[in-house]
């Protein structure tokens, strides 16, 4: 059996691969979102989400496709951090009107 540390460690390096590579394809995840946090954040949702032993069982595309849409939604967390108060009117009566 892994020790924590090696299974932690293992996890890390999977989804630092995947998010590497999800960079170079989406050069948007690369200029908005942090390298550091957002590894740390998908490390986190998959150990609480899934056992060492599921987390292994994921396919690389299925892993990347989970990757993929979660650092998505981050992304559009994101919007409107630099708006100007009346760009945030602007924005918040666009989506009101929808």
């Amino acid at each position: 059996m892994l020790s924590t540390d090696i299974k932690q460690e293992s996890m890390v390096k999977k989804i630092e691969n995947i998010v590497t590579i999800l960079r170079s394809e989406r050069p948007i995840f690369k200029k908005y979102l942090d390298y550091e946090k957002i590894v740390q954040g998908l490390v986190t949702v998959f150990q609480e989400n899934l056992s060492f032993e599921e987390f292994n069982n994921v396919s690389e595309e299925s892993l990347k496709n989970r990757c993929s849409k979660m650092m998505s939604v981050e992304l559009l967390a994101t919007i409107g951090d630099d708006f100007t108060p009346e760009e945030m009117a602007i924005f918040e009566d666009a989506i009101k009107r929808k």
